[in-house]
């Protein structure tokens, strides 16, 4: 049987060649743009969706140098609340309810077909 070897750096340089790709970009435009959308159709005010936007963040470190990645990120404060709900509880009453959140990060990623 044959066996090669691997250069334990050749997963982190592969990794630095697709942080400087287009597509990367195109990718996280795509995410953005889909869940700006999925937003669109539960908004109340707009901030969640004003606040929706792509990051560059620093991804695994190598050889010193360091892997672009791409995060899509809402920077809302009630952004956790939205995508997975949340309990409001009434004054002077024992009674809650919970209100399910609309999972638009999920939805967004699911309908691009990425992973």
């Amino acid at each position: 049987m044959a066996s090669a070897f691997v250069n334990q750096n050749v997963r982190v340089v592969t990794a630095q060649i697709a942080g400087e790709s287009q597509s990367m970009d195109t990718a996280a435009g795509r995410i953005l743009l889909t869940a700006k959308s999925l937003a669109a159709q539960h908004r109340d005010t707009g901030n969640y969706m004003d606040k929706l936007r792509v990051v560059d963040v620093p991804g695994e470190s190598g050889t010193g140098r360091t892997v672009k990645d791409r995060l899509v990120v809402a920077d809302d404060a009630a952004a956790a609340s939205i995508e997975w709900g949340h309990i409001v509880r009434f004054p002077g009453q024992r009674r809650a309810k919970f209100v399910p959140g609309q999972h638009i990060m999920r939805r967004a990623l699911a309908a691009t077909g990425m992973r």
